[in-house]
């Protein structure tokens, strides 16, 4: 009877453990989706202030360089980066420490350069190999860009997911 009863509650206390590192999971998910939009919301605004008309070919030349004297653009945000806008306005872009790592790794971010160019800043991505449990970004971006990844690591935080879709 005694080991029944300690078999019952080893199951129920596996039970319960598996659940709760489902909970840390998706919480870490929610926090990872904040900071990485974060990190695209800063691109995407340095972009509209320097006036670039939004394709490929053009907003390379506006983005951030990876390597600063600061060591990555990442420390270089969290410090504050004075830029001069188009319309003459000086504006200071920062990132706020916390939204600079990676929450499902705890270290920083993965840099995302586009295509062709190695020494520009277009985002950031995760490097965790885990499954995501969203799916779907219908109710927070217009792009379908991180719908229906495999692994938190093929979610790209860019200044494209912040660009509206016609």
């Amino acid at each position: 009877m005694a080991l029944t009863i300690v078999m019952v509650m080893g199951i129920m206390l596996g039970m319960v453990g598996q659940s709760w590192k489902s909970v840390k999971q998706r919480e870490l998910e929610e926090e990872m989706i904040f900071r990485g939009d974060q990190v695209a919301e800063l691109v995407y605004q340095k972009l509209l202030c320097k006036n670039a008309i939004l394709t490929q070919n053009t907003v390379n030349q506006f983005l951030w360089t990876v390597n600063t004297p600061k060591g990555t653009i990442l420390d270089d945000l969290v410090s504050g980066r004075d830029e001069a806008c188009v319309n003459g306005v000086a504006r200071k872009f920062r990132l706020r420490p916390s939204a600079a790592i990676d929450p499902l790794t705890n270290s920083q971010w993965q840099i995302v350069k586009p295509t062709g160019d190695t020494t520009r800043f277009a985002g950031v991505v995760s490097e965790s190999s885990e499954e995501p449990f969203r799916k779907s970004f219908q109710s927070i971006y217009d792009s379908k860009m991180l719908d229906d990844k495999k692994q938190y690591s093929e979610w790209t935080f860019t200044w494209e997911l912040k660009k509206p879709v016609p």
